[in-house]
């Protein structure tokens, strides 16, 4: 009896040894949220910049077609990519900016968030943010 207890823990053991060595490779989402066969473009005022890792994040407020705010998230690739090929850092959007994005919209209905390409500041700045000038 005590040997079949024995083998019970040892399947027991290697089996979440290789969950725990496996699950990390399944843990990121690689975008699939995002319908990466549309693209839509978001003018509007920033309330939100989340300068924070694992993905940057920036929400606006869009005026929809029938007058009414609808509050948008983007986000982004890592703050180390934003920075490094950027030099974006916390500062670099503030509450009320005008601004535009395009990118990716999110698959799910009535969800208000996209995969960001581009901004183009209110200056007339355009940032591709998905290609490195690399």
């Amino acid at each position: 009896m005590p040997l079949k207890i024995f083998r019970i823990f040892c399947v027991g053991f290697i089996a979440s040894l290789a969950f725990q060595t496996l699950s990390p490779l399944s843990a990121h989402h690689a975008n699939s949220a995002y319908d990466r066969e549309h693209i839509v473009e978001l003018k509007g005022t920033v309330t939100k910049w989340q300068f924070i890792n694992p993905h940057a994040g920036l929400w606006i407020n869009v005026i929809d077609a029938q007058g009414n705010t609808q509050e948008w998230s983007g986000e982004f690739q890592s703050i180390q990519d934003l920075y490094r090929f950027f030099e974006w850092n916390k500062n670099t959007f503030r509450v009320g900016d005008s601004i535009t994005i395009t990118g990716n919209p999110d698959r799910r209905p009535d969800t208000y968030s996209i995969w960001t390409s581009t901004v183009i500041f209110q200056n007339g700045t355009e940032i591709d943010v998905r290609n490195t000038p690399e």
